[in-house]
């Protein structure tokens, strides 16, 4: 069992500035929670994260510009000794086995209590389990394993991950070379080999594929 701290460090990433203020005020209520700081995404504050050493991060899965599951291998890659949680506004079983395979300790309702997100807290503190109270056990255990087997999102390069994101915000090809600088048929190479990794046939089944993964 691990010692947990007298304090708990907390930092919390969170674009919303209400949610994410009164996040900071809730938790500074709790004994033993001490909120170090907080921000509107990963890739910009990384030092400041750094700087205030948590324990602990509260990390969106929607950020502005950002997704948080994969903002978060940043985070696991810079401080592998960091807890993170990832807040969902809905939940699928895929967007959970990414978030343990981000390196996320647990994976939660933004609807919750704050008494459930504490518990959050110090479960993954003490624990060297993932956390996602939400679904049942079996469930949970079909998560680990497609964490283990599932390949899909993982196929993708870095920069078919950003065509993918820019097709989902419907960018034309066109507005994507010039965004990417690169040509329009690299732009639609990349297109190609998207579906034919994710198993997609079409552009609508892109851009939903996109929404269900939080890229958008």
């Amino acid at each position: 069992m691990a010692i947990v701290p007298e304090l708990i460090r907390v930092f919390i990433v969170e674009d919303e500035n209400l949610v994410r203020d009164t996040l900071a005020q809730s938790l500074e209520l709790v004994n033993n929670i001490n909120v170090v700081g907080s921000s509107d995404n990963i890739s910009s504050s990384l030092e400041d994260i750094k700087m205030a050493k948590p324990d602990v991060i509260i990390v969106d899965v929607r950020l502005k510009d950002e997704n948080g599951i994969e903002a978060s291998k940043t985070l696991v890659k810079v401080m592998p000794s960091v807890k993170i949680i990832i807040l969902s506004g809905y939940f699928n079983e895929t967007l959970a086995a990414n978030a343990l395979a981000a390196g996320a300790c647990a994976f939660l309702s933004k609807s919750i209590a704050i008494s459930h997100l504490v518990a959050a807290i110090f479960h993954v503190m003490v624990h060297n389990s993932f956390y996602a109270p939400q679904f049942p056990d079996e469930v949970l255990e079909d998560i680990m394993v497609k964490n283990r087997t599932s390949k899909r999102m993982c196929a993708l390069s870095k920069r078919e991950k950003e065509v993918l994101q820019l097709i989902a915000k419907e960018y034309s090809t066109k507005e994507i070379a010039r965004m990417l600088h690169i040509s329009e048929k690299t732009v639609r190479n990349h297109k190609s080999n998207i579906m034919t990794k994710l198993g997609i046939t079409s552009h609508v089944g892109l851009i939903k594929y996109a929404y269900y993964m939080a890229m958008i």
